[in-house]
């Protein structure tokens, strides 16, 4: 397989469907018909392909940093009012603390059924091995893009962190104050408390303008450069089906990755069950820009879900024998998650690779920002994911026991 020619064809097919629809939030037209786009080009050439629809709110992923800010704002003003006036904020700060819990630290569905629904789109297609299936690998991107960090878009981005935590330190010291005035801990109000509270405003207010979440990326290396090269890896395996000995290839493009994983978790309901009829492996690609960053994810959804150590490695062995360097990383509280983490969930031993700089705060940020476009992602990074791909796919294929990757 000519793995050079076929990345520089998956660049510029990406800057092709960036071109004619643009940023593509979870839920919008343009993500619908990028899906099209996917699965008509692995019709022509796999076994099956299909476009399948799911129920999804993403307004809830991104609503808690509204919620707290909103709280914070009626809980400072709660002071200026009889005690009894503290209870509504503090049922407010309560509830955006849990939603936040719930969305982002574990990517737990909670309260999705208070928000606007819509449907999102996801793509399959399976491609059936030369002799009886053994085993099934599943390769997999995701095609929709993520809502524009207005922080990382902005000569702040230095300031990640303590935007993200530094408004916790407020929210929390207004719940215990609110909490005390309920409680009967003060009759008047000290002066120091409003004065606390409104050194807390900007860093509430920042909190708030933090995700611009009506305005997507154009998410090339996060992550349509994903779905398109696995797609790409689908045609070329079906023209040759010498690769595939007894290994069932599924290849997905999940949508709703950046709206908390909804598109993957909405495909492994549904496949699950047929998936773990024969041993099973998730092999996920995300966010990949650099070679020097090449990375096999061990843990997911900032360090909650584990992933399967044994397939890192082995994915490891199999670019050191194509004379590449990757490590391991086990995702850290504050960098999200990707989604093999569904797939783990459900049992199927899985992992995702990625390719971009994973401290917290790095310089020439174009992740979830408006200058996630083609021209910073490096095409030998992706030919060295189909690489890995292809030798795994081959070991996998010639391995006596199915079970182990």
């Amino acid at each position: 397989m000519a793995v050079s020619r076929a990345a520089r064809e998956c660049l510029a097919e990406a800057e092709n469907l960036i071109r004619r629809f643009g940023p593509r939030l979870t839920g919008s037209a343009a993500s619908r018909a990028t899906a099209e786009s996917i699965r008509d080009s692995l019709a022509r050439s796999c076994d099956t392909a299909t476009l399948e629809s799911f129920d999804v709110r993403p307004g809830s992923f991104y609503s808690y940093t509204k919620i707290l800010p909103l709280s914070y704002l009626l809980g400072a003003a709660a002071f200026f009012f009889p005690p009894i006036f503290a209870l509504i904020p503090v049922v407010a700060l309560s509830a955006g603390m849990l939603v936040m819990f719930c969305q982002f630290a574990f990517y737990v569905h909670f309260p999705d059924f208070l928000f606007r629904h819509r449907i999102g789109w996801n793509v399959s297609a399976t491609i059936e091995p030369h002799n009886s299936a053994r085993q099934v690998l599943i390769l997999s991107g995701h095609h929709d893009s993520a809502p524009v960090a207005r922080i990382f878009d902005s000569p702040f981005f230095r300031l990640y962190v303590p935007a993200i935590f530094l408004p916790y330190a407020f929210f929390l010291f207004e719940l215990a104050m609110l909490l005390a005035r309920l409680a009967g801990g003060f009759a008047s109000v000290p002066v120091w408390v409003p004065a606390l509270l409104a050194g807390g405003l900007p860093a509430a207010a920042g909190y708030f303008l933090l995700v611009a979440l009506r305005r997507g990326s154009p998410g090339a290396g996060d992550n349509l450069i994903s779905s398109l090269m696995v797609a790409r890896l689908a045609r070329d395996i079906a023209a040759d089906r010498t690769l595939l000995k007894s290994t069932r290839l599924f290849v997905v493009s999940f949508d709703a990755e950046e709206a908390g994983l909804r598109g993957a978790a909405a495909w492994f309901r549904v496949h699950a069950p047929e998936l773990k009829r024969l041993p099973c492996f998730h092999l996920n690609f995300d966010s990949l820009y650099n070679l020097r960053d090449l990375q096999c994810l061990v843990s997911d959804v900032n360090g909650t879900v584990s992933l399967s150590t044994s397939m890192a490695d082995e994915l490891i062995r199999c670019a050191a024998a194509e004379g590449l360097v990757m490590r391991r990383f086990g995702m850290i509280f504050g960098a999200g998650g990707t989604d093999a983490a569904e797939s783990a969930r459900v049992g199927i031993p899985s992992s995702s690779i990625i390719a971009m700089p994973t401290e917290l705060v790095r310089p020439d940020m174009v992740y979830h920002t408006s200058r996630d476009t083609v021209e910073h992602i490096e095409p030998p990074v992706i030919e060295a994911c189909m690489r890995i791909a292809l030798r795994f796919l081959e070991r996998l294929d010639g391995r006596r026991d199915p079970a182990s990757p």
